[in-house]
C-alpha cells in the first residue's frame, strides 16, 4: 500500500506536470483522463513488465516473505526522501535497488537473477535517449509542417487530450505493472502457489492505492517539473507527452521495466533541446540526472540497513 501510494505521489506528479504548463486541458479532466485510461494499460498491452518486477529480479519463492517486505519497505524509504527533496526519482531504481540489498544482507547474491537486473538497466537507460530522441525529432517535424503550412490551424486541447490517454495506457502497461506484480507475487507467496498469475485483484488494488497517492501529495511534485526544465507551449507538450508515452509503450511490450519520471523528464530534455536549448534549465537537468545516479546505490544501502535492523530486532 505505502509503495504503491508513494508511486502516485511521484509519477503522478511527473505524468501531470508537463500538462500543467499548457492551458489547453483543464487539470481535472487531465485527472480522470489519466486515471481511467491507466486502468486499461495492462489490458490492452499484456502484464510482461510485472513478470520481470516479479520474478526476473529476486527468486522470491527461496528468498520468501521478509525478503520481499524489506525490499518494499526500503523502496518506500528511498522514495520518501527524494519526495521530501521535491525531486521525483525513479519508481524503478528504489524497487530495484531494495530488492538487490535486502538480498545482499542475508548473503544470499544467488538468489539474484542477474538477467533481470540487466533488463531493468537497459530499459531505464534506454528510456532516457529513447525518449530524448524521439520527442527531438517530433518536435522537429511538427514545427516544420506548421512553417510549411501555416493556415493549418494546431488544435492543442485535442492533441493533448490524445496524448493524456495514451500516456494513461502506456504508464499502465510499465511503470504500475511494478505495483501489479508486487501484488501477484504477494498472493503467490500467500496462496503457496508456484505459478505466477496476474488476476483482477492484482490490477485494481494497486490501481486504487496510486490513485489515493496522487491525491496525496502528486500535486506538489507537479509543480517541481512543471516549468522548472522548458517552459512548455501547446505544441511542445504534445511532443513531450508523445515521445514518453511512445517510449514506455514500445518497453512495456518488450517486457523492459522503465521509469516513466525518466522517459518524461528526457522527452522534456529533447523537446526543449529541439525547440531553444538556451531556454532548458540545464541546472535543473543536472539535479534530476544526479538524483537519478544516487537513487539505485541509495535503495541498495537502504535495503542492507532495514533487513539487518529486523534481523538484529528478531534475535532480540
Amino acid at each position: 500500500m505505502a509503495f504503491t501510494g508513494i508511486s502516485g505521489v511521484n509519477d503522478g506528479g511527473n505524468l501531470i506536470g508537463t500538462y500543467l504548463s499548457s492551458s489547453s486541458v483543464r487539470p481535472a479532466i487531465t485527472v480522470g483522463l489519466l486515471i481511467s485510461s491507466m486502468l486499461l494499460g495492462p489490458v490492452l498491452f499484456g502484464t510482461r513488465v510485472s513478470h520481470t518486477i516479479a520474478v526476473e529480479i529476486v527468486n522470491f519463492q527461496i528468498a520468501g516473505h521478509l525478503s520481499l517486505a524489506m525490499a518494499l519497505l526500503a523502496a518506500v524509504l528511498t522514495m520518501g526522501v527524494t519526495w521530501y527533496l521535491r525531486i521525483p526519482t525513479s519508481v524503478t531504481l528504489a524497487l530495484a535497488g531494495g530488492m538487490v540489498g535486502a538480498v545482499v544482507a542475508q548473503g544470499h547474491v544467488n538468489w539474484i537473477e542477474w538477467t533481470g537486473i540487466l533488463k531493468v538497466c537497459i530499459g531505464l537507460v534506454g528510456s532516457v535517449v529513447v525518449g530524448f530522441v524521439v520527442a527531438f525529432l517530433i518536435s522537429k517535424l511538427l514545427w516544420r509542417v506548421m512553417r510549411r503550412f501555416p493556415r493549418v490551424g494546431f488544435s492543442g486541447g485535442r492533441a493533448q487530450v490524445a496524448t493524456i490517454v495514451f500516456q494513461g495506457l502506456a504508464y499502465g502497461a510499465n511503470d504500475q505493472e511494478k505495483a501489479i506484480g508486487l501484488t501477484a507475487l504477494f498472493l503467490m507467496l500467500v496462496a503457496h502457489r508456484t505459478h505466477y498469475e496476474v488476476t483482477w485483484l492484482a490490477i485494481v488494488l494497486p490501481w486504487l492505492f496510486w490513485v489515493s497517492g496522487f491525491f496525496a501529495g502528486g500535486l506538489r511534485i507537479a509543480k517541481t517539473v512543471s516549468g522548472h526544465v522548458f517552459k512548455l507551449r501547446d505544441m511542445a507538450a504534445v511532443s513531450t507527452q508523445l515521445g514518453a508515452a511512445l517510449t514506455v509503450a514500445g518497453a512495456a511490450m518488450l517486457g523492459l521495466p522503465v521509469s516513466t519520471t525518466q522517459t518524461t523528464d528526457g522527452s522534456l530534455f529533447g523537446t526543449g533541446s529541439a525547440l531553444n536549448p538556451y531556454q532548458v534549465q540545464w541546472g535543473t537537468v543536472g539535479k534530476f540526472l544526479r538524483v537519478w545516479v544516487l537513487t539505485l546505490p541509495m535503495a541498495i544501502v537502504m535495503g542492507i540497513v532495514v533487513t539487518l535492523v529486523a534481523r538484529l530486532i528478531a534475535v532480540m
